[in-house]
């Protein structure tokens, strides 16, 4: 199912969780687990969760023998008293209604079959990925997708150029905000990223599949609206370090709009121009984005909680090869 734009209950697939490749399967480091919450960082490279043209060794199976392999985490429901009026009942109804009761504490704060995926990053993104244990944890932090009030930071590099097909077919702006993210000024095109180093900028245009490719994402006429708010940490011989907010959470937003207003991921195979043999952005195997944290509000206890994934080795070793500088931003 999916509501607003994050991913919720996944289908149980009808097949064993493990494939013939058992032996070859990654590993998954754990950001934090809890009875309630699951955050994991997710490596480049790992299908999410299995499809029909990868039916095994997803982030998806690994996680479910993970779980498998812990077992059960010794959680009970607290002991309650009888609510009131329970008293004026006979004891077998009263024993009827405690069982009901407690049935139903089960089905909403004991563990989901599987997990409930709260959200997806694209194969070759790396980053935090969140999965809710209980029923009630989900509720919880769907709410929070619903309402905006989540905040996913990526770390990206990108280069002034992208290709045609990536152009808007339907109004797209770029807005200067001000430091609490209010819109205060629209750019003009083309937009010179070098201008507004540390800057809060937010790209707005409506996001679909490209009907002549529909691999990739586009600003087109029959879109799903789409911000992004993106900021300039660091410059170097034309490239630049983005700290990126996707507000709406649609399929390759940050790569589609980036690409809209001009720019591409160093790596990226879909939104980029092909590299130049041998220079930096061939160095790269993969596109260079990372969700870098997660803030959000946790349950049961409802307090403000931010989970990072440190920026991989590869990313970092590319930095410190061809953009120094932006290493040295995020320190």
């Amino acid at each position: 199912m999916r509501v607003g734009f994050c991913f919720l209950l996944t289908p149980i697939p009808k097949r064993p969780i493990l494939g013939p490749m058992e032996q070859e399967q990654p590993s998954i480091p754990i950001i934090y687990q809890d009875h309630y919450l699951l955050i994991v960082n997710k490596p480049a490279g790992l299908v999410i969760h299995p499809t029909y043209k990868h039916a095994d060794g997803t982030m998806w199976n690994v996680l479910l023998t993970y779980l498998e392999q812990q077992g059960a985490d010794g959680w009970c429901p607290p002991d309650q008293p009888d609510e009131p009026g329970w008293e004026r009942a006979p004891e077998h109804v009263r024993e009827m209604l405690r069982e009901r009761r407690l049935a139903k504490i089960w089905e909403e704060e004991g563990w989901l079959p599987r997990p409930a995926l709260l959200h997806r990053l694209d194969k070759d993104t790396s980053g935090v990925v969140a999965l809710a244990r209980t029923a009630r944890a989900c509720r919880h932090v769907v709410r929070q997708f619903y309402a905006h009030t989540i905040v996913k930071t990526y770390l990206a590099v990108v280069r002034h150029a992208s290709p045609a097909w990536t152009q808007p077919r339907a109004p797209f702006n770029a807005t200067l905000c001000r430091a609490d993210d209010e819109p205060v000024e629209q750019l003009s095109w083309p937009l010179d990223l070098s201008n507004f180093q540390n800057v809060p900028l937010l790209l707005d245009g409506p996001l679909q599949r490209d009907p002549d490719d529909r691999r990739r994402c586009i600003v087109g006429p029959d879109g799903q609206a789409a911000s992004t708010c993106i900021r300039v940490l660091a410059t170097f011989e034309g490239f630049f370090l983005i700290e990126a907010q996707p507000i709406t959470g649609r399929t390759h937003q940050i790569r589609a709009h980036l690409a809209a207003a001009g720019y591409s991921l160093v790596g990226d195979s879909t939104y980029a121009p092909v590299p130049e043999p041998d220079t930096s952005e061939a160095a790269l195997t993969r596109q260079f984005l990372h969700a870098y944290s997660l803030a959000l509000r946790d349950y049961p206890a409802d307090q403000p909680r931010t989970f990072v994934a440190p920026l991989p080795p590869d990313l970092t070793e590319w930095l410190d090869d061809y953009f120094p500088g932006g290493l040295r931003a995020l320190q």
